[in-house]
């Protein structure tokens, strides 16, 4: 079952990589801002839910390996992908739709909820990569 776990966190790994190095760069350079944020409040949900099941299941899938760090860092991601989807996410766009009405409040808040998220997902990012590491070497 371990094996499982870490082929979740590659898939994980995969998807945001692709996203931070395709995905995020041509949906600036294609799209205008308008129609940019309208397609990143539909992706970032699915993404963030992709990545809850992905590692709720390696979780899972990890929870009788020898080693702790194998179930802990899956159930620390699946939390940050839920903190994310459910708490981050909606702050985000609330306080994007309130800076785009001149509240220089709200455009602070969401350059802080946004510079979160991001923090998570790179937290996310090196913790799968870490247990890739630790398994193949």
């Amino acid at each position: 079952m371990l094996q499982f776990g870490i082929f979740l966190h590659s898939l994980v790994v995969g998807f945001m990589i692709f996203f931070m190095v395709v995905v995020s760069p041509t949906i600036f350079k294609v799209l205008d801002e308008t129609n940019s944020g309208a397609f990143l409040r539909q992706l970032f949900p699915r993404m963030f839910l992709y990545g809850l099941i992905a590692m709720l299941l390696a979780f899972l899938t990890t929870l009788n390996s020898q080693l702790n760090i194998y179930w802990i860092i899956s159930a620390i991601s699946s939390i940050f992908f839920a903190i994310n989807l459910y708490i981050i996410t909606p702050k985000i766009n609330y306080h994007r739709d309130e800076a785009k009405l001149g509240n220089s409040l709200s455009e602070k808040k969401f350059k802080q909820f946004h510079l979160f998220s991001v923090a998570l997902f790179i937290l996310q990012l090196l913790g799968s990569l870490y247990l890739l590491l630790i398994y193949y070497y």
